[in-house]
């Protein structure tokens, strides 16, 4: 057996997401491949808050691309609510995924 002490393994604590500067990217969840294929790599897109708490992205036609589920989901939520907005743009694209870095804008 490998490992003493009996201490178990402590997962490495989640990085504090700062409203401001804080950039994630991430795998669009919940994909529409119709709105997808309107898009490609640069396009800026917008986030919200939907309707049940999810953090949904936009395009500037009103049509929803996806929703983005992270570690800091509800961080950026949070930081909505308080006034904060957000874009997504676009890095990749191999359809049917997408992904997209999170940022202030």
């Amino acid at each position: 057996m490998s490992g003493s002490g009996g201490g178990g393994y402590v997962p490495p604590q989640r990085t504090k997401f700062d409203c401001e500067t804080s950039i994630i990217v991430s795998t669009v969840s919940s994909i529409n491949l119709a709105i997808l294929k309107k898009h490609q790599v640069g396009h800026i897109l917008f986030l919200m808050i939907g309707e049940n708490e999810e953090l949904l992205i936009e395009d500037g036609d009103g049509e929803i691309l996806g929703a983005i589920l992270h570690s800091n989901t509800s961080d950026i939520i949070n930081c909505m609510k308080q006034g904060a907005t957000y874009q997504a743009e676009i890095t990749t694209i191999n359809s049917p995924t997408c992904k997209v870095k999170i940022s202030r804008n």
